[in-house]
């Protein structure tokens, strides 16, 4: 009787880590390769070779496995899902890489991977991807804007469409050996937080090991100096050269494409205009309506803010700032109330327009949120036009309060 693999055990394998795949051999004769050759892709050929796996069509597998190894013959994956095939063939299998001489962290990162890889393709399956990340509530003036999904190991690049994010490319990606949450150097994690890429390194200038090139990010920005994170160097990076992809936690604490993403990605990231990324540990999809529900409570509160300051009032105005660690600690709060106080005194009128260059809900922080914009003022006795950066936070009250601005 014919066994066929279980879609069922088989997602519990990837997802859960249970040792229950049976490769069952069946003999369903020739059978055609057009299912898969509109599929040339790295990733769509690899879930190929576990959809036919999870049928039990063995021979059509290894023919796909062979093919994907034509296209990619660096592909580890590729090489353990064939070793497997041929296993499977010869005297059935109980588990991926059952045979292999790989060391098991090697071996763990393989299945790791193809877990992340099965996971995305879930999340399709079900429109997840319809769905927004909640971090993105205004894309201001930027073309495009990253978001990296580092608990399920993905790259997304969101383009801005009229204000609003729009999805056009995700690739599967790696990060720190050790995952993320970066906070001293040498602990190779991942740092989270919202970053903008500030340059681009040519793979001729690097060692092998990052690839066609690196993308550096502002690691450590604000935030991160506030809370005393330390460490450098955090860049969106290639493979070496014997590599297609790395495993899931692989790096030093660099977020890591294949080489060929790293390219493909290259023409979304602007480094004069600092393209932003959101490295996230988790992400909160919402639905495009919640997604401009969130956007008008937060612009509503940096409108409060932007009239209190018209309306002359120093208490109303002050009132929207944290006095405690006033600044991310620079600064005295009462010093700075002082002086604005002095300010005010010899003012007649004051206008404030803002332009809004982004605003980002801060990953791995509730009720935070950092925005940028362009500050036009003018009084009776001055004017001034300026970039700034304020992070907003809320408090167990509900009021928002402004942790930094600079």
């Amino acid at each position: 009787m014919t066994k066929v693999v279980s879609m069922f055990i088989l997602l519990c394998t990837l997802l859960m880590g249970v040792n229950a795949i049976i490769y069952a051999q069946v003999n369903e004769g020739a059978e055609s390769l057009h299912a898969y050759k509109a599929n040339d892709g790295y990733e769509p050929q690899v879930l190929e070779i576990i959809e036919a796996l999870q049928a039990g069509k063995l021979d059509l597998a290894l023919k796909i496995a062979d093919a994907h190894l034509t296209n990619f013959p660096k592909s580890q994956i590729g090489h353990l899902l064939r070793a497997d095939i041929l296993q499977g063939m010869a005297t059935g299998l109980t588990d991926i890489g059952a045979q292999s001489a790989l060391p098991e962290s090697n071996l763990n990162g393989l299945k790791h991977q193809l877990k992340n890889r099965f996971l995305h393709k879930a999340h399709a399956q079900n429109d997840r991807h319809k769905q927004i990340p909640a971090s993105l509530v205004a894309l201001g003036q930027h073309d495009y804007v990253l978001v990296a999904d580092m608990l399920y190991g993905r790259l997304y690049v969101y383009k801005n469409v009229n204000g609003d994010p729009l999805l056009v490319r995700d690739y599967y990606v790696s990060v720190g050996s050790e995952g993320f949450g970066k906070q001293v150097e040498g602990d190779n994690k991942t740092p989270v937080g919202v970053y903008k890429f500030n340059d681009f390194i040519e793979g001729k200038k690097l060692p092998d090991l990052y690839g066609k090139g690196a993308f550096p990010v502002n690691y450590p920005n604000r935030f991160d100096r506030y809370l005393k994170r330390t460490g450098y160097g955090i860049w969106l990076h290639g493979t070496p050269s014997d590599t297609y992809a790395r495993s899931p936690w692989a790096s030093e604490g660099c977020f890591v494409l294949s080489n060929d993403d790293l390219l493909d990605i290259g023409q979304y990231i602007n480094v004069e205009q600092g393209t932003p990324v959101v490295l996230s540990d988790g992400i909160e999809w919402l639905d495009i309506s919640e997604l401009k529900e969130r956007r008008s409570s937060y612009l509503a509160v940096i409108e409060k803010w932007r009239k209190d300051w018209e309306s002359l009032d120093i208490d109303a105005m002050v009132a929207h700032y944290a006095q405690q660690d006033f600044n991310f600690g620079k600064g005295s709060f009462e010093t700075w109330k002082k002086r604005k106080t002095e300010i005010n005194s010899s003012k007649v009128f004051v206008q404030v327009q803002l332009e809004i260059e982004s605003l980002f809900s801060y990953p791995g922080k509730d009720d935070m949120f950092v925005v940028n914009f362009r500050q036009n003022y003018l009084s009776n006795n001055f004017s001034s036009a300026a970039n700034k950066m304020q992070y907003w936070k809320r408090g167990e009250d509900g009021s928002w309060k402004i942790l930094y601005e600079g």
